[in-house]
């Protein structure tokens, strides 16, 4: 995929903050933070909303929640709290499907 961020920084073409790999998934922490603790898991497919939503991708979901799970056992999230995001229509700024997991002080993530 052409001009797409995600794939540059799997690629390895834009430097990030990497916590974690699966044969399927990169985790990074958030460049720009909503909370103390924010990772964003993407998939090494560049795949979008349509393709994943619609079930495009059989199992995508199942191995996404498992990248989501180790995510946050390896920040600690397990023992302190989490909150998932999955944004779509006009609130995801990138194509690249992706979940975001924050924790730490929920007030700084909209906690509810």
């Amino acid at each position: 995929m052409n001009d797409c961020l995600f794939c540059d920084i799997i690629a390895g073409r834009v430097l990030s903050d990497k916590l974690l790999e699966t044969d399927d998934f990169v985790v990074i922490n958030n460049k720009y933070p909503k909370a103390p603790v924010h990772l964003l898991v993407l998939p090494k497919k560049h795949l979008e909303k349509t393709q994943t939503i619609a079930g495009g991708e059989p199992d995508f979901w199942n191995r996404m929640m498992a990248a989501v799970w180790e995510a946050i056992k390896a920040a600690g999230l397990d023992k302190t709290g989490y909150k998932l995001v999955n944004n779509g229509a006009g609130y995801n700024h990138f194509s690249h499907e992706h979940m975001h997991i924050m924790g730490g002080d929920v007030s700084l993530a909209g906690g509810e």
